[in-house]
């Protein structure tokens, strides 16, 4: 059964490549062609798409966010499937590259150097006004929990490089170094009293089974949710990818609910997402935050919302108005959407590969 549209065909294939899942012929040919390829909205399409999904995040119940290695590129980790052509700084995914032109060195090291990103940042504080419920994460680099989310809050399938988990009670404890190490167990010991047990990281490998309490927490939340916003995810890996399509089936038909999905290059599920954007994160999740902020949805960066002001297509903000400690971060904010409004301006006339009601 096709892993896309749930027809069978004794035509399709399985991709050995990524996923392991199987196709039929006919989204296999879409898949294959479009898997490297990245899209842009045209800038009114932007837009529109941009107000559409600050819509849906007011109207949720509840919201949960599935991140990839898409959220990490703008903290400077390369992700693993970009194309050779990529506009990312970031460059050509660590998958697509030979071995022998993989830079040096070890992808976990930029994990353990990065800091949160742009849309890290906005997460936390959809987070902290009780927009977003929790974040369904594929990412190991811990950025989420650096950037103020509780672990209470996240599901880190794959693990995180910082944290280690005692073998024994299920203990877990964050360092403030890379705790990933040959053979699993770290060398320390559990620090609960009457414990003692060996402490081992929390990364999961390539064909390990994923924690099934993680998967199960996921699971739970993805049952909640109205509305799952997939983030710089190609949303290929199983059994992750299975929690966002999974949000999309239950809520089939409508749309105001359902898989909201934001990425540069094409996914398995955008057939059955209620909204599909096209383009950098980063971008568009800030400028769905400044319409949020216009709706007094969310609360300002600074400590009063008063420079937030509609203005066509962007928002301005009056960093004057705000106190003095928040003011290196309403200047990086002011600088992202001015470079957001330059970059619309310079895709003026350019045309999308695909019709805006196939990628909605």
């Amino acid at each position: 059964m096709c892993a896309q549209c749930s027809r069978c065909d004794p035509k399709g294939r399985v991709d050995e490549r990524q996923t392991g899942q199987y196709f039929c012929s006919n989204c296999w040919a879409h898949y294959e062609s479009d898997r490297l390829t990245e899209y842009f909205d045209k800038p009114d399409m932007l837009e529109t798409k941009c107000r559409s999904l600050a819509s849906m995040l007011a109207a949720a119940r509840y919201v949960v966010a599935f991140t990839g290695a898409g959220v990490s590129t703008g903290a400077g980790i390369m992700d693993f499937r970009s194309g050779h052509n990529t506009i990312l700084p970031t460059g050509p995914g660590l998958w697509e590259l030979p071995k022998a032109q993989r830079p040096t060195g070890n992808i976990l090291g930029q994990c353990a150097q990065a800091q949160p990103g742009r849309t890290h940042a906005v997460l936390f504080r959809l987070w902290r006004a009780g927009v977003l419920k929790h974040v369904i994460s594929q990412n190991v680099d811990g950025l989420h929990r650096k950037s103020g989310i509780p672990a209470t809050c996240l599901s880190e399938l794959h693990g995180n490089i910082f944290v280690e988990r005692c073998c024994q009670c299920g203990w877990e404890v964050e360092r403030d170094f890379n705790t990933i190490c040959p053979g699993g167990f770290t060398g320390r010991s559990c620090e609960r009293p009457g414990c003692n047990g060996r402490l081992r990281h929390t990364g999961v490998g390539f064909g390990d089974d994923l924690p099934h309490n993680i998967m199960n927490r996921g699971w739970d939340e993805c049952g909640k949710a109205d509305l799952c916003l997939a983030l710089g995810s190609s949303i290929t890996v199983t059994p992750a990818s299975e929690m966002p399509a999974w949000v999309a089936k239950r809520h089939k038909g409508r749309t105001d609910k359902g898989l909201a999905i934001v990425n540069l290059q094409a996914t398995p599920c955008d057939g059955m997402a209620v909204l599909r954007v096209n383009g950098f994160v980063d971008d568009i999740m800030e400028r769905v935050e400044v319409l949020l902020l216009n709706r007094g949805l969310v609360p300002s960066p600074g400590p009063t919302e008063a420079g937030y002001e509609e203005a066509g297509a962007g928002g301005v903000l009056d960093a004057a108005a705000l106190a003095d400690e928040q003011q290196q971060e309403l200047e990086s904010l002011r600088h992202h959407m001015r470079t957001w409004l330059q970059q619309r301006r310079c895709q003026e006339g350019e045309s999308m590969p695909f019709s805006p009601q196939q990628w909605r």
